[in-house]
């Protein structure tokens, strides 16, 4: 059923057995980046469900589920470090697959740069307005991006276990700040108000609303899989890594949402929402010098972030250099480190320049939003590739494992629930230059479609040689043989 590329033992190979089930869990977690959704994202999802924000993420929770449910099954019978890559190829064929892999790059380079780049924004713009220091933005951005890529460079030991040290400083300063919160409710405020639907501006409609913009909030919990040709127990681990760093930031969200909304002010929750930074009013309001620590926690997330995307990428482009449909220098693997390391400079210089371009050329305080809508675009089109093979690949190569409800019903359910979210993305048409992103969006998957073209005829078979990239094929039980 399938094959693993021959290699030469001397070649040095990715570290096997290098991760537990912690640092895949925390791989989740900080690709979901949770303090940076909490100060960005939160306003967005109060504008739409007001303080019924708890709800959304309640409901966004459940529904990410049944996305999971795809990467988790597939992780299960297919642990591989080509993730997306060999996973939609099984399952749509070669063209397909290799058009789902593209939106996954296209997702995990554009999204972190997002999060790199209006970090060096708002800690530029923070200390001109609290010391009258004048550093430009841009510096932040390279030193992050020089820091990432150095702790990715010298070993996934190295950048997963800093990746658990920096999510739960995170994770325990946001969880404070809500504490606080809920001390301390702002004017107006009831304890339940946010458990009631008629609280939403718009009822139960205005909960859906916002539940689209919490679904975005949640993505990134699929990371750990390209792990799985480091990670002990691979068939057993990644599923569970995904299901547990999901549910737990589920959970987060949904006591961090009630939280804001009973700090604020649960009757004045669209002043929240129109706040340019509602969580710097009420973190100097409440913590005074303190508020330090938020930004700190928004460093650590834009940091963690960029470690779990660059090697969750980073893994994926090795296995399209081994398999030649990328350059064959992606696939190769530092003798000492043991890391893709021209994937992984690949994928920083690529994403600064992306941050150059849009900070310069536009706003830098244009760039979390401009180049989080590309990735958001990306991230759909992956995922609902990635149910439809799900559906092919079982009732092909699993027969004996299908079932109606966990390989058809599960996935087109997590399918439909994402529809909402790509509409609201693109209509009603966004403002300038937020209008543009659809296009970029298109132009940057015919480049891909046009260098698959290209790539298959130069070096035929590449495409299909990606899905036999696997670390071992998992058994039922989840044992690797």
């Amino acid at each position: 059923m399938s094959a693993e590329i021959n290699t030469s033992d001397a070649d040095p190979q990715l570290r096997r057995n290098s991760l537990g089930l912690a640092e895949l869990v925390f791989q989740g977690v900080t690709h979901i980046a949770p303090a940076i959704n909490i100060v960005f994202t939160f306003p967005i999802i109060a504008l739409k469900a007001g303080p019924d924000m708890p709800i959304s993420f309640l409901l966004s929770t459940i529904v990410c589920f049944f996305i999971g449910n795809t990467v988790a099954q597939f992780s299960r019978y297919m642990p591989s470090s080509g993730g997306y890559y060999s996973f939609a190829t099984r399952g749509l064929g070669n063209r397909s697959g290799f058009m789902a892999t593209w939106s996954f790059l296209i997702y995990e380079i554009i999204g972190s740069a997002g999060s790199v780049g209006f970090l060096g924004y708002l800690i530029s713009d923070m200390l001109q307005m609290q010391f009258q220091v004048n550093i430009p933005w841009w510096s932040f951005a390279l030193a992050t991006t020089v820091l990432v890529w150095a702790l990715t460079h010298h070993g996934v030991q190295l950048s997963a276990r800093i990746t658990v040290l920096l999510g739960i400083l995170e994770l325990l300063i946001m969880l404070m700040l809500s504490i606080t919160f809920l001390i301390h409710p702002g004017p107006g405020s009831t304890y339940l108000a946010p458990l009631k639907l008629s609280s939403s501006p718009h009822h139960f409609g205005g909960i859906l609303a916002g539940m689209v913009f919490s679904i975005l909030a949640l993505s990134g919990f699929e990371a750990p899989a390209p792990l799985a040709q480091e990670a002990r127990r691979s068939s057993k681990f990644i599923g569970q890594a995904i299901m547990l760093s999901l549910g737990s930031i589920g959970i987060f969200y949904v006591c961090t949402s009630y939280a804001s909304a009973i700090g604020w002010g649960t009757g004045n929750m669209a002043a929240f929402a129109s706040n340019p930074n509602p969580y710097y009013v009420l973190g100097r309001a409440l913590w005074g010098s303190g508020w330090w620590l938020v930004v700190f926690a928004i460093i650590n997330s834009a940091v963690g972030g960029g470690l779990a995307c660059a090697n969750a990428a980073s893994r994926v482009m090795y296995t399209m250099g081994r398999a030649g449909t990328l350059p064959a220098s992606f696939g190769r693997i530092h003798p000492k480190h043991r890391t893709p390391t021209v994937a992984i400079a690949f994928m920083q210089l690529f994403g600064i320049a992306a941050i150059l371009l849009v900070g310069l050329l536009l706003r830098p305080d244009y760039i979390f939003g401009f180049l989080e809508t590309i990735a958001t675009l990306a991230v759909i089109v992956l995922y609902v590739m990635a149910n439809l093979a799900l559906t092919r690949y079982m009732r092909r190569e699993q027969p004996a494992e299908f079932t109606v409800w966990q390989h058809v019903v599960v996935p087109w359910i997590g399918t439909l629930a994402l529809l909402p979210v790509l509409f609201v993305t693109v209509y009603p048409q966004p403002s300038w230059p937020y209008n543009i992103t659809p296009y970029l969006f298109l132009v940057a998957l015919l480049c891909g479609f046009a260098y698959m073209q290209w790539r298959e005829s130069r070096n035929p078979g590449a495409l299909s040689r990606g899905a036999m990239m696997l670390v071992g094929a998992g058994t039922a039980d989840g044992e690797e043989v």
